[in-house]
């Protein structure tokens, strides 16, 4: 089976200097073409997305997906595990039973996962810290995005402040303007992701306190993080796209939740309930 590590190693005396960058780069930490887009490697890589393709053609590759398959495989040699094979697991004959069967049961193992590695003391503290920041601005792009919007939803019905967009630049501003009263809650599953670690970064800049959701591991995330709840290891290291994650993260977001609503219950509930009404009687208002 082809090494990604060692085509690159072969090419590497051909390379001219940007594509060079790349290849060492990628010897060095294999982990990243995985994990990143081709925009967010070159910018590791202090080059250009058009280098990395130049570099990926050198291989002898159709392209910057191959070059991520050949590298995943790699790692999970390094592992002693079977690599996953570029299908996912899927193929074009499976019915749809099957599929949903297997995507609940892995969600079920998924969900199980958390309870193993949820450190309760990490959720109280957090909670603590949401309740008494002056606001709270939540960061996460791709589905954690979508989590982090799903979080900022529930903290608004307890009239918590909570910022979100979905536009990184703007996570980033709004990273700029917080403060040490301030609470950042930032969602990545790698704890790698471009956009979102410079927003932890700036976060972290401007004094705020920094509550990572994100994947065990040290990551540049974690490392900077006050406060870490973990979610469990559960996707391939070549995935399809974020599910498991997704859910787990989801699931830490809902845990939170219930904490902050039973720790300040009296005031919580009437909260809660006024939002439901309100959003349920529709627009139709009185007229004047």
């Amino acid at each position: 089976m082809t090494s990604g590590i060692a085509v690159l190693r072969e090419i590497l005396d051909s390379c001219g200097g940007a594509e060079r960058k790349v290849a060492e780069y990628l010897i060095g930490d294999p982990r990243t073409a995985v994990f990143c887009t081709i925009a967010e490697l070159a910018r590791r890589a202090e080059t250009s997305p058009p280098t990395v393709v130049r570099l990926c053609k050198r291989a002898g590759l159709s392209g910057y997906r191959e070059l991520q398959i050949l590298l995943s495989r790699d790692l999970y040699a390094l592992s002693g595990t079977e690599a996953p094979s570029p299908d996912f697991e899927l193929d074009s004959g499976q019915s749809v039973e099957a599929i949903a069967t297997n995507a609940v049961e892995k969600t079920k193992e998924a969900l199980d996962k958390v309870l193993t590695i949820l450190k309760p003391e990490a959720v109280e503290k957090a909670a603590s810290a949401i309740a008494s920041a002056r606001s709270v601005a939540a960061f996460g792009m791709g589905a954690s995005g979508v989590v982090a919007y799903d979080l900022s939803q529930k903290l608004s019905r307890l009239g918590i402040v909570c910022n979100f967009s979905f536009d990184p630049h703007m996570q980033i501003t709004a990273a700029c303007g917080l403060s040490d009263k301030d609470v950042a809650i930032v969602i990545s599953y790698s704890g790698e992701t471009g956009p979102v670690l410079r927003a932890a970064q700036e976060a972290k800049r401007s004094g705020a306190r920094i509550i990572a959701i994100a994947g065990m591991g040290s990551t540049p995330l974690s490392r900077i993080a006050d406060l870490i709840l973990a979610i469990p290891t559960t996707e391939p290291v070549f995935r399809q796209g974020a599910s498991l994650s997704r859910s787990t993260q989801l699931v830490v977001v809902d845990i939170l939740y219930g904490v902050l609503v039973s720790r300040n219950i009296e005031r919580a509930i009437p909260l809660i309930e006024r939002s439901m009404r309100a959003t349920h009687e529709g627009s139709e208002g009185p007229t004047q």
